[in-house]
């Protein structure tokens, strides 16, 4: 049940719905990895955008700390960078510093990461790098609307500036970060692995591969249309119909490949015309030959021992019996060369006999003279054509002639099944077999054996090893009841 199940996915059908199905979702998830590391270079490359985006977000709540009436709230934005350097932890791995300053770069508030923070009332550009110290001034000594500011270079790592105020025109205070070895966290490209990328690639792959397999089977549904137009032409050329052609016009590989097996066909059907004329004509010409050689002659003769008969008769001599005795045996030779000629035409046992029977008292009958036993088995009943029966009948003298002759065989077994679609012959033995290789083409039985049923639309297979026997089997496609005149 399991093997018939996985050999009905075979089919050519199926393989190339299979293929349509495989390439769409690996081309879907070639574009997901380009698409993903898309994504990635863009978030790298908008790192300090998200940064400042997070670090930004509840600067208002640093504002109004600064603005208290009894000056900055020194505990509550120690307070608020600690929440703010753990939203950025979420995101972003680094080392460095988060503080706050007042107009003049002293430190009002601070934290680290993996670094200790600057201590209340320094001077933060103390504790930077010279170039980051060097942006720092120059921000705080800037004119005009104090606005944010990112720098993100190899020299002073990542540098933010964001005014943190009541009022946009005038900040009370800074807020300061400086970062290096700055990168987007793993945990970060994991989570958004799992809980988007991840279902959203299943959803997709299921829909892209149904997707495939639909496309696949209608786009593959007119290819395997046409194959099935040349297997069913191939099977009419097998059983010798070459009528049948394949109708194909695509300029295609198909279309070509079905032009040049109809140019088969034909050529084909023109050689087994050619054929069955040229044996006709042989069969004529031997039956020719042997009316002359034989009955010619002896009506000849006949005529003469009756025209010397009746002279004698005519002069009242004696003489004319010896004569007419001997016309007489002339013509009994004639009957029997007469009879064996219409048997050679139609065996004498197929007349007025069904064809089973027939077949089993040849059977019999050659049993009993090579003492090799034989059992003759029948399986249903459908009348075939008289011109089928006299060549499966021959076939049977054949192969059993083949036994007695090589086999060495002790028993055989006949098969005769009339099966709705066909009619099969089969004749084994015990014998020593033998290499078929080695005798398709060398015997003459054997090559007349496939030559009989040829104008049939048959075909004759043998089996044989060596010390195992050999199995002709004889298979003739339905042609259906016809006038079984002789």
């Amino acid at each position: 049940m399991r093997k018939r199940f996985f050999k009905s996915f075979r089919p050519l059908h199926w393989r190339l719905t299979r293929s349509y199905m495989l390439i769409s979702i690996l081309a879907w998830l070639l574009v997901e990895l380009l698409l993903l590391l898309a994504l990635g270079w863009g978030m790298y490359m908008s790192r300090s955008f998200l940064l400042t985006s997070a670090l930004k977000s509840n600067a208002n709540v640093a504002g109004s700390l600064l603005a208290g009436d009894q000056g900055p709230d020194r505990a509550g934005l120690t307070l608020w960078l600690e929440q703010q350097q753990r939203v950025v932890d979420k995101v972003f791995s680094y080392t460095g510093i988060l503080a706050v300053v007042d107009r003049q770069g002293q430190v009002i508030a601070s934290t680290g990461a993996g670094v200790r923070p600057p201590s209340h009332g320094t001077l933060l550009s103390a504790q930077l790098t010279n170039q980051a110290a060097d942006h720092l001034q120059m921000y705080l000594n800037s004119q005009g609307d104090v606005k944010l500011v990112t720098h993100d270079s190899a020299s002073t790592g990542v540098l933010v500036f964001i005014p943190l105020g009541a009022t946009e025109k005038q900040a009370d205070g800074i807020l300061v970060m400086q970062a290096e070895n700055f990168k987007i966290h793993p945990s970060l490209w994991l989570g958004i692995g799992v809980t988007v990328l991840l279902p959203a690639s299943v959803i997709i792959v299921l829909c892209v591969g149904v997707a495939g397999a639909v496309f696949g089977a209608v786009t593959s549904r007119p290819l395997i249309r046409r194959f099935g137009t040349l297997a069913d032409a191939a099977d009419n050329w097998s059983r010798g119909d070459f009528s049948v052609l394949v109708d194909d016009p695509g300029g295609d590989e198909i279309g070509r490949l079905s032009r040049r097996l109809n140019h088969m066909a034909e050529q084909l059907r023109h050689h087994v015309q050619v054929r069955q004329e040229q044996a006709a004509m042989d069969e004529r010409g031997r039956m020719a030959r042997d009316l002359h050689d034989s009955i010619k002659q002896q009506l000849f003769a006949l005529f003469m021992q009756i025209s010397g008969a009746k002279a004698l008769l005519l002069q009242g001599k004696e003489g004319a019996l010896p004569r007419l005795e001997q016309a007489e045996d002339l013509l009994g030779q004639v009957q029997d060369d007469l009879t064996n000629l219409i048997h050679e035409l139609r065996p004498a046992m197929l007349e007025g006999k069904r064809f089973p029977q027939a077949l089993r008292e040849q059977i019999e009958q050659w049993a009993e003279r090579t003492g090799i036993d034989a059992v003759f088995q029948v399986q249903g009943m459908n009348p075939i054509p008289l011109q089928l029966e006299e060549a499966l009948y021959r076939l049977t003298q054949e192969a059993l002639s083949n036994v007695a002759r090589h086999s060495e065989a002790r028993a055989v077994r006949i098969q005769l099944m009339f099966e709705p679609d066909r009619t099969t012959l089969e004749i084994s033995d015990n014998g020593r077999g033998c290499h078929v290789s080695s005798k398709i083409g060398k015997g003459v039985g054997l090559l007349s054996m496939s030559e009989r049923l040829f104008p049939f639309g048959g075909e004759v297979s043998y089996q044989s090893k060596p010390e195992q026997g050999f199995v002709v089997t004889a298979t003739v496609p339905d042609h259906g009841q016809q006038d079984n005149e002789a």
